[in-house]
């Protein structure tokens, strides 16, 4: 584990929809090196958090701090540049560009501050690093669902972000794929990246050094 200040804080955080309360009044800080399962019957509102914690929903109270700075009080613009450059999502829908190659839908990924031929060499890296690394020039349509996922990890893996935020990465999928899943948010972990994920994987929910029950 990597020792540092919190890259995320959470300060009674909660969630209604309509009459209902999905969670209340949830706190944690988590810092470099760090992972966090996040448990819980589906409906429970595992999707909701991840959402709120990245800046892509609004909860209904409470703060979410990204190195400091209030995730919800930011002007949208600095959101979407903290999205770009701070926050790597990890969603159950791969959310892979089919008519592109491998290759493609990892060079959307542009951090700021990096040159092309770093990037090139991260994109190739992170493509060895999930088991796809002679297969760029393939179309991610022609993949199966576990070789999306990985695409979708290997997205994260070039991103390098300090906060990474999966739900679900290791659902449906083959032991292997899910092997590889595992080990490409190992990596990230041990880059320094926090981790916050919603998994019924009892084997990351093992890896993971802390654990939140919805």
């Amino acid at each position: 584990m990597v020792i540092g200040a919190p890259v995320l804080e959470v300060d009674g955080l909660g969630f209604d929809i309509g009459p209902r309360r999905l969670w209340d009044e949830l706190s944690l800080s988590v810092r470099p090196g760090d992972a966090v399962a996040v448990l819980g019957p589906s409906g429970q509102g595992k999707t909701t958090l991840l959402r709120c914690l990245g800046g892509l929903q609004t909860p209904t109270r409470g703060a979410v701090r990204l190195r400091g700075e209030d995730v919800h009080r930011s002007v949208r613009r600095a959101r979407r540049l903290m999205r770009r450059d701070r926050v790597g999502f990890v969603v159950q829908d791969h959310a892979v560009v089919p008519q592109w190659t491998i290759e493609q839908n990892l060079g959307v990924v542009r951090p700021t501050g990096v040159p092309r031929r770093e990037r090139d060499e991260r994109i190739q890296e992170a493509a060895n690093a999930v088991g796809l690394g002679g297969r760029l020039r393939i179309r991610a349509g022609f993949l199966s669902g576990g070789e999306q996922q990985r695409v979708a990890v290997a997205r994260v893996l070039v991103q390098r972000p300090v906060l990474v935020l999966a739900d679900e990465p290791t659902a449906s999928l083959d032991e292997m794929s899910a092997a590889l899943v595992r080990d490409g948010l190992e990596q990230l972990r041990s880059a320094g990246s926090a981790i916050v994920v919603a998994t019924h994987d009892a084997t990351l929910q093992e890896w993971a050094g802390g654990q939140i029950a919805l």
